[in-house]
């Protein structure tokens, strides 16, 4: 199997292949496909003071002048903020305008969908913990993901605590969202209990919102998202204070057998 790994946006992504490709082809192809993520990070990094949306929010540059793919991320944030109540919110609690918690899955997903395009059809792209599976998947190993155990990847106790088996199912991504990896890094609209949320999914960024989503919202979000969602398009799980479980219709089928 090929592995290709390089940090981005602050974290790494990864892209494993099972292709009959050559190294070098694949190795060439995750460059092109890390250079999409490489433009989203120049665009809306706020770590970057030129940043276009460093510029934003500074008011260097006006939203007339900003970019078209800049003017298409905010209005699918807006959108976003209305489907889950605002438990997903572009804007900061101090009035900073932050998408990143949609442009990282959004950028993931454009990386990947660059190889199904290209010809790879047997591959995983694994974003900071978001997990993409190409949709021409085979190998039985690459269709089962595991879930954190709450631990940092970087402890010796670091492992999964939930296996994922998505082989019989048409989902192909899966986003967690939490503390345990980048602390408290998502502004909580209400009094929420989840110290870990995963939502399953066919699309990586209807994953990655709702997983934002739940840990803003808690008990509130679960039941907004058991309302508004699918179970044929998603379903989510989320690990409380307590360690109790919560889970929406649908995802105890998608448990692995060990």
């Amino acid at each position: 199997m090929f592995r290709f790994a390089q940090d981005c946006m602050g974290t790494t992504f990864v892209f494993q292949i099972e292709d009959e490709w050559s190294t070098a082809e694949l190795e060439a192809i995750c460059k092109n496909a890390m250079e999409i993520l490489d433009d989203a990070d120049l665009r809306f990094s706020l770590y970057k003071s030129d940043s276009e949306i460093s510029r934003l929010n500074s008011r260097a540059l006006s939203w007339d002048a900003a970019s078209g793919v800049q003017k298409t991320i905010r209005d699918e944030a807006s959108v976003w903020k209305e489907r889950t109540n605002s438990f997903f919110d572009p804007v900061s609690p101090v009035g900073v305008y932050d998408p990143s918690g949609l442009v990282k899955s959004w950028a993931a997903q454009n990386a990947a969908r660059y190889l199904e395009a290209n010809g790879l059809r047997n591959f995983t792209l694994n974003a900071g913990g978001d997990i993409f599976l190409s949709k021409g998947l085979t190998s039985p190993l690459l269709f089962r993901v595991g879930l954190s155990n709450l631990t940092p990847i970087a402890s010796e106790s670091a492992g999964s605590n939930l296996i994922l088996d998505l082989a019989k199912t048409d989902f192909r991504a899966v986003a967690t969202s939490g503390s345990a990896e980048r602390g408290e890094h998502i502004w909580r609209k209400q009094d929420s209990s989840f110290l870990q949320a995963t939502v399953v999914a066919k699309d990586l960024v209807l994953a990655d919102i709702w997983a934002t989503a739940l840990i803003s919202g808690g008990d509130q979000a679960l039941a907004l998202f058991r309302e508004r969602v699918s179970p044929a398009d998603a379903c989510a799980i989320a690990i409380s204070e307590d360690l109790s479980i919560s889970s929406s219709a649908g995802f105890a089928a998608l448990l692995a057998t060990l």
